[in-house]
């Protein structure tokens, strides 16, 4: 009969241990370390806000007067000096004032208060003018005080001895030596000769 073949043996292997399976990574520290990032950001920040700027060479302020101004230590330039603005003398001496205007007496007053009304609605010269106050049948003023308030007063007397003419011709025709003598005469208005004349040039009756 024949003979059996042995079956060649295998050589057996040692033992090995299964792989352990590999691990999940967590996530959970990597958000919390990203949270405590993100909150330690935001500190810094909220801080930072608060800090005061330290002076830069745009903001820095200038030296007081009298004072010498640093340079830095690369600077070829030298140190500058400010010198302090003089100081003005404290003076009490009191401004010259002018003369105190003197008072108006008070019946110069009045007469030159008479005097503005009675130009207000009539010519006069300024004889004619003095008269009216001075006399009994006009004012009563001393003939001293009628004729310091007459002076007193800014008048124009050859406008006066225009308005004068006029007035004399609109209530009758005069010849203009007429007229110039009724403006000039003492019995009439009293104008000098000079504005006499210069009045009656301004009416038709010297024209």
């Amino acid at each position: 009969m024949p003979q059996s073949t042995p079956y060649p043996t295998q050589p057996q292997q040692p033992y090995q241990p299964p792989a352990p399976a590999p691990k999940k990574r967590r996530k959970w520290p990597w958000i919390i370390g990203g949270l405590v990032v993100l909150i330690i950001v935001l500190v810094s920040v909220a801080s930072g806000g608060k800090k005061t700027p330290e002076p830069t060479a745009a903001t820095a302020v200038p030296p007081a007067a009298g004072t010498t101004v640093p340079r830095a230590a690369n600077d070829s330039y030298h140190p500058t000096w400010t010198p302090a603005p003089a100081t003005p003398p404290a003076t009490t001496e009191t401004p010259a004032q002018g003369p105190a205007k003197p008072e108006i007496p008070y019946q110069v007053q009045s007469a030159m208060d008479s005097a503005q009304s009675y130009l207000s609605f009539s010519a006069f010269s300024r004889n004619g003018l003095i008269r009216q106050l001075s006399s009994q049948a006009g004012e009563g003023y001393p003939k001293d005080v009628a004729t310091d308030a007459v002076d007193r007063l800014n008048i124009d007397w050859n406008q006066q001895a225009v308005k004068s003419a006029q007035q004399y011709l609109d209530m009758t025709s005069f010849s203009c030596s007429g007229l110039i003598q009724q403006l000039s005469s003492s019995a009439g208005e009293g104008f000098t000769k000079a504005q006499a004349t210069y009045g009656a040039h301004q009416t038709p009756a010297c024209k």
